[in-house]
């Protein structure tokens, strides 16, 4: 019986990652991970009354602590754990601070230090917005993205940014934004030549983070990250690789 594909999905104790944990638990063996050690727990048991041969492991992951990143990737090496799929969900839209922190920095880390873990025809999907395209954007960020930047240049953007805004939803679309931009500019070039990263626009979905007033439900925001995981071969595709990808599959601008 051929083992079946590894998928670790960071910010899956609710939401989109707990409903991708679910559409994935009959052909996919899973790693979880979260802040919070009681709801990842409560996760797993829910999962494993659902599911007959479920294959989970969980992990507590706090993506803004490069301590806990390193203990995430130190347990998949002393594990043997090569991972086929990386979903980076975890997200928040609380202060400033933390939203780059989470959404952007510690999103970074997560990728840059799992890269090692990652099978050499992985998939790293990076989760982005709407809100993050260049369109939405303030002028001057606009126009500076349009260039072609370093790592070092995009964490410094968005040092700057949240010195001159404050408000959250303006900060959260530029922390997609300048996401887009790590995954377009800096790590679509430095993965493996089979492997594959992918920013995505999950829909505005009712979730915690969403609100109660968002359109879309938890099966229609997985639908792209579906896809990119069960339909699309395990082989770099061109048409996908280091692009953004809207709510219903499609590639779009920027």
């Amino acid at each position: 019986m051929e083992a079946k594909r590894i998928v670790l999905i960071t910010g899956a104790n609710r939401g989109l990652g707990l409903k991708l944990a679910e559409v994935l638990a009959e052909k996919y063996s899973l790693i979880l991970t979260a802040r919070k050690q009681d709801e990842l727990e409560k996760t797993k048991q829910n999962l494993e009354k659902n599911f007959q041969n479920l294959e989970i492991k969980t992990h507590l992951l706090d993506v803004s602590s490069k301590e806990s990143v390193r203990k995430l990737k130190d347990w998949l090496v002393s594990q043997h754990l090569k991972i086929d799929v990386l979903v980076n969900n975890a997200g928040v839209n609380q202060d400033p601070r933390k939203i780059i922190d989470i959404n952007l920095i510690g999103t970074i880390d997560v990728t840059e230090q799992l890269l090692s873990t990652l099978k050499d025809d992985g998939k790293v999907i990076l989760i982005s917005s709407i809100l993050g395209k260049l369109e939405n954007q303030p002028q001057d960020l606009k126009e500076t993205l349009l260039k072609k930047k370093t790592k070092e240049e995009i964490i410094q953007l968005s040092e700057e940014f949240i010195l001159k805004n404050q408000e959250y939803l303006t900060v959260y679309s530029a922390s997609k934004a300048l996401l887009n931009a790590y995954g377009r500019y800096v790590l679509s070039g430095i993965v493996k030549p089979n492997q594959s990263i992918y920013c995505i626009h999950p829909g505005w979905i009712k979730t915690e983070m969403g609100g109660p007033q968002a359109p879309g439900t938890l099966d229609e925001g997985v639908v792209t990250s579906q896809f990119l995981i069960k339909d699309l071969p395990f082989k770099r595709d061109e048409k996908y690789h280091g692009k953004y990808i809207n709510d219903k599959a499609q590639v779009e601008d920027y």
